[in-house]
């Protein structure tokens, strides 16, 4: 498998489209097998969907809202493009992925959490720390300032 970006599932896709679910899965319908080889099923037989296919279903959207196309039509375009593509004519999906910036900052705020509630333990283990003891607190200060640990 060439591709190693986060894998996202029909929710995330739905909230990135602006979409509901059955919305996207109407559009993963019409797309056909064009999506097959970015499409994985996970636990309990969800939808998972690779980057590249939420770029193609982000054109498929920029297709049935700039000229107006039902659904078909503009998935029947869609793949007489990415067929093109194939061919070299040098079509490119390129996506900022909101949803993937998203599941970062998640992320982000969660481990924040995790090291606050170390550094809190830290804290409360010291406090109970024998004196004959105290000196280990100095061999690894943690320093709120220090960039590298917040």
């Amino acid at each position: 498998m060439p591709y190693n970006g986060r894998m996202v599932t029909l929710d995330d896709v739905a909230r990135f489209l602006g979409l509901s679910k059955r919305a996207v899965r109407m559009r993963v319908n019409a797309l056909g097998d064009t999506l097959d080889g970015y499409l994985t099923r996970g636990a309990r037989n969800r939808l998972i969907f690779k980057g590249e296919a939420v770029a193609i279903l982000r054109r498929l959207e920029e297709l049935r809202r700039q000229e107006g196309l039902p659904i078909q039509q503009a998935a029947d375009r869609l793949k007489d493009e990415l067929g093109d593509a194939d061919e070299g004519s040098g079509l490119c999906i390129v996506v900022q992925s909101d949803v993937e910036t998203e599941v970062l900052r998640e992320v982000i705020r969660e481990l924040c959490q995790e090291r606050d509630r170390w550094r809190e333990y830290s804290q409360a283990l010291e406090s109970v720390l024998p004196n004959e003891l105290k000196w280990l607190i100095q061999t690894s200060p943690v320093v709120p300032e220090d960039r590298r640990l917040n």
